[in-house]
């Protein structure tokens, strides 16, 4: 029983956009790395962070922006049937901007965001299959919880700096996992819609992929799941009042790495996400390396 708890431990992996890229110029999300046991609830808090710098030419002058996400988060899983798992997400972030022209810093809570997911395949307790399959299909919403109209020195601050976007958005996401023995690969793709907010301004609709290596290994009592892989997101671009906005769009790719370490019912998880390459539309935007670490508790 002890060996079939640990094998469950590597049959999920789900990457969900975090929105960075409602909070950071063009592009952005946050990984999740490899999840616990699929039949359990859990409840944890989790750090990201998220940089980008920005390099805007008007005639002979160049200016450098760098911007810095960092969110705190609250999340937790469900499990009210067999196969259903009900994810919920709220966030505080603390967002800030550094130019020529100054400094801005905002915080506060963002959109709360509330999945589900459906297991159609789950092959991973069967003693039967040498080769595990896990195949999950889901959606959610992003509710606009979150406050998008922070003024600073009496200026309402820029969209992509408020902590919430303003707009109820939809996301769409399957993942399927294959492993043998202690060697896994999983895959996944998440696309969400965008809604415009009731200042007329729309987020562009966006895609992200991935593909990752993992391997598990028991030492003792501790389980160690170490993985490996790339990242892929797409963002078209904004819109104000229906017409596009040209400084928004673009495309990336990221190298992951990640190691999560399971100790009885805790499970303690470290991400780094490592830029390749980036083609961003119209403008020259550079995305940083990004982390993320997360504290969950099983039960």
């Amino acid at each position: 029983m002890k060996k079939l708890i640990l094998l469950a431990i590597a049959l999920l992996s789900i990457n969900i956009s975090s929105y960075a890229c409602d909070k950071g110029c063009t592009m952005g999300g946050s990984y999740f790395g490899i999840l616990p046991q699929f039949h359990k609830n859990f409840a944890g808090l989790r750090y990201s962070t998220r940089a980008y710098t920005i390099t805007s030419t008007h005639g002979d002058h160049t200016v450098i922006t760098d911007e810095r996400f960092a969110t705190t988060e609250l999340w937790g899983r469900f499990v009210p049937v067999k196969n259903v798992q009900v994810f919920a997400f709220v966030p505080y972030l603390n967002n800030e901007q550094s130019s020529e022209h100054g400094t801005i810093k905002t915080n506060g809570f963002g959109d709360a965001t509330l999945m589900a997911n459906y297991n159609l395949l789950n092959t991973g307790d069967s003693l039967r299959h040498t080769l595990k399959h896990s195949l999950q299909l889901g959606g959610g919403i992003k509710l606009a919880t979150g406050a998008f109209q922070q003024s600073q020195h009496e200026k309402v601050l820029p969209i992509n700096m408020q902590p919430g976007t303003g707009s109820t958005d939809y996301l769409v996401n399957g993942i399927y996992t294959i492993r043998y023995k202690q060697l896994g690969l999983s895959n996944d793709v998440t696309y969400r819609s965008n809604s415009e907010n009731k200042d007329g301004y729309k987020f562009g609709d966006r895609i992200s992929a991935s593909s990752n290596l993992f391997y598990w290994q028991n030492v003792k009592s501790i389980a160690l799941l170490p993985s490996a892989g790339i990242y892929y997101e797409h963002a078209k671009g904004d819109e104000i009042n229906g017409v596009a906005n040209a400084q928004k769009g673009g495309e990336s790719y990221f190298g992951n790495v990640g190691l999560s370490t399971y100790i009885r019912n805790v499970a303690v998880s470290g991400t780094l996400q490592l830029p390749i390459s980036s083609t961003e539309e119209y403008h020259a935007t550079k995305g940083n390396t990004r982390s993320m670490v997360s504290v969950t508790y099983m039960f």
